[in-house]
C-alpha cells in the first residue's frame, strides 16, 4: 500500500511558558503542505525497513519503529510485523515535521487496519510526538500545550513554497536559547487573526500576524537563513515568508488572486 505522509508548516508559532516536565507550552497555526514523503508498507512475516536516501539514523531509533511500538503496547497487537520502504522527500529536521509525518501515515495505517477508534489513535499519538497528532487529521489546526492540544479549523487552502535549506537544526538546543535569551525574546501577532486574514486574503493582517518566535534565536546562529527570508520576501506576490518550526526551512505564502 502506498501512503503520502504530508508535512506541516507554522503559520504562526510561539513559546509561551516552560512547562514542570521541561517542555514548553506552545501556541501555533499548522497547517498542511502538499509535499509528503512517500511509504510503501504491507503486512510482512518479518520487520523489514529501508530508505531512500538511507537515513543517518538507526532503525532502533526510528519515530516510524517508535510509533508501531507504542501502536503495539497500547493496542494489544503484538503479532504483526510490517515491511516498510520510505522515500525520503521532506527535509529531516527541517521543521516541516517529516518523521512525524511518517510515523503519522503508519499509525493511520494500523489504525484502518485494526479498526482503532479515532479517539484512541489520536491518545496513541501524543505518546509519539508532539506534531503527530495534528499530522494524523491534517489540514489547519490552533496547536496548544506541547502542540497536541488541537482546535481544527476549516482548512485554509493556501498556495506555500518551502526551500529546503539543508541545515539540521537541533529542535531542543533552540529551546535552550529561547530559555536563556526569555527577557529578550519578542513575542506578538495573533494567530486567529492570521487565519482569519488568510482565509478573506486581507495580505495586510496577514502580514502583521505571521510569526515565529524562533526566528529570534535561529538567524543569529544560521545568519545564511535570515538573508534567504529577506530574498523571498522580495518575490512578487508574496503575502508573507516565514521559518517553519525551529527551522531550517524557509517557505512563503503566496497571493492566489
Amino acid at each position: 500500500m502506498h501512503l503520502k505522509a504530508f508535512g506541516k508548516v507554522n503559520l504562526y508559532l510561539d513559546v509561551i511558558s516552560r512547562r514542570k516536565d521541561n517542555y514548553h507550552n506552545i501556541l501555533t497555526l499548522f497547517q498542511s503542505i502538499n509535499e509528503h514523503d512517500d511509504i510503501f508498507i504491507e503486512f510482512s512475516k518479518s520487520e523489514i525497513f529501508e530508505s531512500e536516501p538511507p537515513l543517518t539514523i538507526s532503525w532502533d531509533k526510528n519515530i516510524i519503529k517508535k510509533s508501531i511500538e507504542i501502536f503495539k503496547k497500547e493496542t494489544g497487537f503484538y503479532n504483526f510485523n510490517l515491511k516498510i520502504k520510505l522515500i525520503k522527500n521532506l527535509p529531516v529536521g527541517g521543521g516541516v515535521g517529516g518523521g512525524s509525518a511518517d510515523a503519522a501515515a503508519v499509525l493511520g495505517f494500523l489504525s484502518n487496519n485494526f479498526n482503532i477508534p479515532e479517539k484512541d489513535i489520536f491518545e496513541i499519538s501524543s505518546k509519539i510526538g508532539s506534531d503527530v497528532r495534528f499530522l494524523l487529521k491534517g489540514g489547519t489546526a490552533i496547536g496548544r500545550g506541547k502542540g497536541e492540544i488541537l482546535e481544527f479549523l476549516e482548512p485554509l487552502k493556501l498556495n506555500i513554497q518551502i526551500y529546503n535549506m539543508n541545515y539540521k537544526i537541533d529542535t531542543k538546543k533552540m529551546y535552550e536559547k529561547i530559555d536563556q535569551n526569555w527577557e529578550s525574546i519578542n513575542h506578538f501577532g495573533d494567530p486567529y487573526k492570521l487565519y482569519e486574514a488568510l482565509k478573506n486574503n486581507d495580505i495586510i493582517t496577514a502580514k502583521q500576524n505571521a510569526f515565529n518566535v524562533f526566528e529570534q534565536v535561529v538567524f543569529k546562529e544560521y545568519p545564511k537563513l535570515k538573508q534567504k527570508k529577506e530574498d523571498i520576501e522580495k518575490d512578487e506576490g508574496i503575502i508573507f515568508a516565514l521559518m517553519t518550526g525551529s527551522g531550517s526551512t524557509i517557505y512563503k505564502v503566496i497571493a492566489t488572486n
